[in-house]
């Protein structure tokens, strides 16, 4: 890794937090194992512009779902990545983990410094199952510009979903989406009204059905607002989870490893110029067996467990 201008005197372990995306206490484990023009160095060594730091990572389990993220475009300071299923978006402190953010930082390293710890640039996020379309900003005014149009719903997110069920009609659930009750991570949708006991966040989703697919329908989510596991939670509230979502009511289905959801279409705006912007990505390659196991025999016998 070469240090940038803008990096010249960080002290090693803070430049080997931000371009690997992870914490001080791991980028001060790392610097023991470091090289700064191939000589070892301390964690506090000030780097100067031109230097070259070298660290050998700790192997990380061979795990096939991890497949790197592909470049689609790079429009002027934003990068538009495509994210494959099983992998983070963003780092986590002291979990020296494959991520977006951290093949990011790698291959872009303008973007590393940019936003929170552990995002290289990274202004939006998808679960680790979900698979599609992301942004990231190359400069820090990129970053809060993108960021407070997601934050005002400015840009449309579309997406492509298998669920349970046969989805005949468009329709629109505007549901708030709170804490689940008996579980930390996950979430739930909320009848509309006062939640005094829960923090709420509101959400909107527009579902249009595409195709039947068996027992279950493919279908087109498209939403303005990002709360946590939006899809996920409103298509389990109006009794379609998504296939496999065992989290969310989808139960565990022979033959798919995971759910089916992708991010497939971004609409936004060019934080430089304004110019309105589309980016489109397809689903990836093991959607078709997917959904071949899903329409099944002749005979129709692919049931919901």
């Amino acid at each position: 890794m070469r240090v940038g201008a803008a990096e010249d005197g960080l002290r090693l372990d803070t430049f080997l937090a931000r371009r690997l995306g992870v914490g001080r206490r791991t980028a001060a484990r790392l610097a023991t194992h470091a090289r700064v023009n191939g000589r070892p160095a301390a964690k506090g060594r000030l780097l100067a512009s031109g230097d070259s730091v070298s660290v050998t990572l700790p192997a990380v389990p061979a795990d096939p779902a991890r497949t790197p993220p592909t470049l689609v475009a790079v429009e002027g300071i934003v990068v538009i990545l495509a994210k494959p299923p099983g992998l983070a978006t963003v780092t986590i402190a002291g979990r020296l983990v494959p991520s977006v953010a951290r093949w990011l930082a790698a291959q872009r390293p303008e973007c590393a410094p940019i936003g929170r710890p552990g995002e290289a640039g990274l202004v939006h996020r998808l679960d680790t199952g979900t698979s599609g379309i992301l942004l990231a900003a190359r400069n820090a005014s990129a970053y809060a510009t993108l960021r407070n149009d997601f934050r005002h719903h400015r840009i449309e997110k579309s997406y492509l979903a298998v669920v349970w069920g046969a989805i005949e009609a468009a329709r629109t659930i505007d549901a708030p989406i709170g804490q689940h009750r008996k579980s930390r991570t996950g979430v739930r949708a909320l009848p509309a009204g006062p939640h005094p006991r829960y923090a709420v966040t509101p959400a909107e989703t527009r579902v249009v059905p595409i195709a039947p697919i068996g027992p279950a329908t493919l279908v087109e989510a498209t939403t303005r607002t990002g709360a946590r596991h939006q899809i996920r939670a409103h298509l389990a509230h109006i009794g379609h989870p998504l296939v496999a979502d065992a989290r969310y009511g989808g139960d565990r289905t022979p033959g798919l490893g995971a759910f089916l959801l992708h991010a497939t279409q971004l609409r936004w705006r060019d934080p430089d110029t304004g110019q309105a912007l589309c980016h489109r990505c397809d689903p990836p390659r093991g959607w078709s067996q997917a959904l071949a196991v899903l329409r099944g025999p002749a005979d129709g016998t692919v049931r919901r467990n």
